[in-house]
């Protein structure tokens, strides 16, 4: 049952993640093509979200992506978290520390996800992305690159 809930705790805390409307870190797809005004597109590692050409504020997420994401996120934090585990397991106070930070992370997901879409409610929401379609009936000109808190 402990497993279960952290397991649960540690998606939860990928979606959020993904839905912000701040991103850490991602990989940008740029489109270009005579005529035509391509969206920017948004993955980790699968496209979960791309530029709405209707607003600049507004976003399309695409359901798919976010939760294949989710799970991704979700395997690398449970590594991460037994490897962690099993180095502090004699501190307790560190283990109860950790916890608490746990703890922390998950309900400032959930805030900034309710404030994200409490203040802004433009976006639009699909099930899967378009973008290979698109690129293979334009004929469109990508480049891809990494875009980050530490690189811009």
């Amino acid at each position: 049952m402990k497993f279960f809930l952290k397991v649960i705790s540690f998606y939860i805390f990928s979606l959020g993640f993904f839905l912000l409307k701040f991103t850490w870190f991602n990989f940008v797809f740029e489109c270009s093509c005579t005529g035509d005004i391509f969206p920017k597109y948004y993955a980790f590692p699968f496209i979960y979200k791309s530029d709405s050409l209707a607003s600049s504020l507004a976003e399309v997420f695409y359901i798919s992506g976010i939760l294949l994401n989710g799970l991704v996120i979700t395997f690398l934090l449970l590594i991460i978290d037994f490897y962690l585990l099993r180095l502090i397991k004699n501190k307790k106070f560190i283990v109860k520390t950790y916890l608490l930070i746990q703890l922390f992370l998950l309900l400032l997901s959930g805030y900034s996800f309710y404030i994200s879409y409490t203040f802004l409610g433009d976006d639009n929401f699909e099930w899967k992305s378009d973008f290979r379609e698109e690129v293979r009936a334009y004929s469109a000109d990508c480049k891809s690159y990494f875009k980050g808190f530490i690189v811009n």
